[in-house]
């Protein structure tokens, strides 16, 4: 048995769907270019979790660095905590796929995506880390 097993898969729109694929959420902002919207496989799209308009426009133009543009994106990640762990909550029992029309699945908005969603993932499963395990391995302890 592999201990490699990753909850969250990313992929391109114009490759085959999978029955491994599990849940597929469309992560783009905008609709790909080239697809019917009858033809596409897909379960939600997460329009709203992907980066907003103006920073979309300057990766694009290249104004930002891959680094930078990450971290802004992480920033607006960030205040959209709610809808992370809704889909965080899909995790626990289902393979996630992303799936984005991008050219380059590495050096897009995509891992940053997935990074926000397995900590999601972890605070939705353990919860709070400072949160003691039990009472009773803290005898004596305030």
């Amino acid at each position: 048995m592999s201990t490699d097993y990753d909850p969250i898969k990313l992929k391109r729109v114009y490759d085959k769907t999978e029955k491994s694929d599990g849940i597929r959420l469309l992560a783009d902002r905008l609709w790909p270019r080239g697809i019917k919207k009858s033809e596409l496989e897909y379960d939600d799209w997460i329009k709203e979790l992907c980066p907003s308009t103006e920073l979309r426009k300057q990766w694009h133009n290249s104004t930002l660095s891959y680094a930078e543009f990450s971290k802004c994106y992480s920033q607006e990640l960030d205040k959209q905590q709610p809808q992370l762990n809704k889909i965080a909550s899909q995790l626990k029992d289902n393979r996630v796929t992303l799936i984005s029309a991008v050219t380059d699945l590495e050096k897009s908005h995509l891992p940053t995506l997935k990074k926000h969603l397995l900590e999601a993932l972890e605070e939705v499963s353990f919860g709070d880390a400072t949160e003691r395990a039990s009472p009773v391995c803290y005898d004596g302890e305030q």
